[in-house]
């Protein structure tokens, strides 16, 4: 239990580090005001393991957010386009970034994809994009084209099946004309 004291000399210096912190402490789907809470939150868990022989308060409260925000970053964050992006615990957490909602029906008609870049998207691109996807499923031959359709929603499936789809697409679109 933190001391009625220890709470009144924290306040200040922990609204301080808060407005400090969240000001460029953005990051993938945190918000600057959701650092500002998470920096309160840090603040007044550590006041709890704090000791007066070991330092200031602010010099404490300063260095245990500062190592608890590079932790959540790591934890956190990922770069679309990256390795790390499409493979293991970052994937997972990318995955559970821009799960959709369990009872959407049409989920591109008002899901909103967190995240990924924050540009929107083309609607010349979209149309362009499901124009070749459908020519794709219907060139494909049967049997590849419910992996592909397994590929487009995430799943894994063999990397040899993964190779022959991937020789037939390219070689589908380079009939198409596509510069791909």
């Amino acid at each position: 239990m933190v001391s009625q004291a220890l709470l009144d000399e924290a306040y200040p210096i922990i609204a301080r580090i808060a407005g400090i912190r969240s000001k460029n402490g953005a990051f993938a789907y945190y918000t600057n005001e959701d650092i500002s809470q998470e920096v309160w939150s840090m603040c007044l868990d550590a006041l709890d393991r704090y000791d007066r022989s070991v330092g200031p308060l602010e010099n404490y409260l300063v260095k245990h957010v500062s190592n608890r925000l590079k932790n959540l970053k790591r934890d956190k964050y990922f770069r679309p386009g990256s390795d790390l992006a499409t493979s293991g615990h970052a994937h997972v957490r990318i995955s559970l970034v821009n799960a959709l909602p369990l009872d959407a029906e049409n989920a591109d008609s008002g899901c909103v994809i967190l995240g990924c870049s924050s540009a929107p998207v083309n609607p010349l691109e979209r149309v362009i994009c499901n124009e070749s996807m459908e020519y794709l499923r219907k060139n494909l031959p049967s049997g590849l084209a419910d992996y592909f359709d397994d590929i487009i929603n995430g799943n894994k499936i063999s990397k040899i099946l993964m190779d022959e789809i991937q020789c037939k697409v390219v070689k589908l679109l380079e009939e198409r004309g596509d510069d791909g």
